[in-house]
């Protein structure tokens, strides 16, 4: 910037004095407008320093492999690292790829789901120096969920005539667990590398699963929050979600975005429902199979079972536990009462009859058994289609199933694509469909996007016409400021 230049200055006003205010008052112009200039450039550059660039690596418009890149500035975020469990060998994964050459300083997991955590392992050897964040619940799922997909994949390339071909290796999965770093819920941390970060982060509970959080981010002055897989209403053991408000940029799934009427269906009404359509399978001497995911439905369900027997609205017999669930009940006694105070510890152990193996038990009785979507080779699965050659016995479906597969074809009714998976002939026990889901219905959804009320929503995590019903019901309530759906793997510039 220039100087005054004093001694120029005595020596043009000794020629003419009349000059002096002019060139005084063009002097101190040029250099305010060098002071203007200089703070427009600075501010223009901040500006585009805050810009959020955001891309979809995994699926939008569909369930599975759900990831999501963020560059903040120098820094970048993985919002999950899911699979297809479903998807043909690597075709399930995100495009980890398009990635390559950007900064990946941490990789945030929201829940310990396959879909958000599945492929974790092959992020980590394209970003080996990320740091991985979760909460502790989620670190605890997540050893037991690596570990079974890999087994499961073994499984089904055995049964296809494969060469077993792993998307990765057991000792990654050991490796990884030395990385994890675990935060409770609305504790504010900040994203660490070579170098402490102007990036904080707090997990929200999402009231999914054990341990789903919702992520809030803070740079520089913005915030974003990405709800991952959330449920506003309490289930039988978990208690709703909770969410920050006011932030700038909302990332929402939209499950249910189409299901009309999911937000019409009444709780304790569905919950009588349920407990009459067990009552009537036993008291005719006949079982109920309920079949579960795993990780979340399972010890709902076991819940739920074991209040309706304690009232007397369901028949005191032998609740078999089958699968996983076992492992993942033993997570949930050993962290749950941490979040939640008034459950006790072994609490899901002590309600649990006992644990089957084969198809080998007794009636009356309720079995609750992997796998929820009923595929092929496992033991509901297979008891499924024992069960449904008897009119005294029940199939109670308490969760989501892809339409592909035999729980969506028994949800949907296609007798006749029932009795071909199966290999019946005949469909001779009741089949019933209950409302349980552990994702918020739509009208949830927008009470949500109303409480935080963010300039710009990005909608994810359904189907099409979910995403689609869900932009229009925003845009007529003018709700959620601008309401996007990003298209797989194209790149948004989020300004600042």
């Amino acid at each position: 910037m220039e100087k005054f230049n004093y001694s120029h200055v005595q020596r043009y006003f000794l020629f003419d004095s009349s000059n002096m205010t002019a060139y005084i008052k063009n002097q101190i112009m040029g250099v305010r407008d060098q002071k203007i200039s200089l703070i427009n450039r600075t501010m223009n550059t901040m500006k585009r320093n805050c810009n959020i660039e955001y891309i979809s690596l995994g699926e939008i418009d569909q369930i599975g492999a759900s990831c999501h890149y963020l560059r903040l500035g120098d820094w970048g975020l993985l919002l999950d690292a899911g699979a297809d469990p479903h998807g043909k060998e690597r075709s399930g994964y995100p495009r980890y790829d398009l990635i390559a050459g950007e900064p990946v300083n941490a990789i945030i997991i929201t829940h310990a789901h396959l879909d958000h955590l599945g492929s974790l392992p092959v992020a980590i050897r394209y970003f080996p120096h990320a740091r991985i964040y979760m909460t502790p619940a989620t670190a605890a799922l997540s050893e037991i969920m690596l570990f079974h997909y890999l087994k499961v994949q073994e499984k089904k390339a055995r049964q296809n005539l494969k060469k077993f071909e792993p998307p990765y290796l057991s000792e990654e999965v050991e490796h990884l667990l030395y990385m994890f770093q675990s935060f409770d819920y609305e504790f504010p941390f900040k994203i660490h590398g070579f170098q402490e970060s102007e990036i904080d982060i707090t997990f929200w509970d999402a009231g999914h699963i054990l341990g789903s959080a919702g992520v809030e981010i803070r740079w520089r002055g913005r915030r974003f929050f990405y709800t991952g897989n959330t449920k506003k209403s309490s289930q039988f053991i978990l208690k709703g979600a909770r969410y920050p408000g006011n932030s700038e940029i909302l990332l929402t799934e939209a499950t249910y975005g189409d299901n009309e009427e999911a937000s019409h269906i009444k709780k304790q009404t569905e919950v009588k429902r349920f407990g009459n359509f067990i009552s009537e399978c036993l008291n005719f001497g006949g079982a109920v199979l309920i079949p579960v995911f795993a990780l979340g439905r399972t010890q709902e369900i076991m819940m739920l079972l074991n209040r309706l027997i304690g009232r007397n609205q369901v028949p005191a017999v032998p609740v078999y536990l089958t699968g996983m669930g076992i492992q993942i009940n033993r997570i949930y006694d050993r962290l749950l009462h941490k979040i939640y105070p008034q459950y006790d510890a072994r609490l899901l152990r002590t309600i649990t009859a006992d644990t089957l193996q084969s198809k080998n038990f007794r009636k009356p009785s309720i079995v609750v058994s992997t796998s929820g979507m009923m595929m092929p080779n496992t033991l509901s699965f297979e008891i499924a289609g024992e069960f449904m050659q008897d009119p005294r016995n029940g199939i109670a479906l308490v969760g989501w199933a892809d339409p592909e597969t035999p729980g969506g074809s028994l949800r949907a009714g296609k007798v006749e694509k029932i009795k071909e998976v199966f290999g019946i002939d005949r469909v001779l026990s009741r089949i019933e469909t209950f409302y349980f889901s552990a994702h918020s219905h739509r009208q949830d959804l927008l009470r949500m996007i109303e409480h935080i009320n963010p300039k710009k929503t990005m909608l994810c995590h359904g189907e099409r016409n979910a995403l689609e019903w869900m932009k229009k019901k925003l845009q007529e309530l003018n709700l959620g400021g601008k309401v996007i759906i990003p298209e797989k793997e194209r790149k948004i510039t989020l300004p600042g």
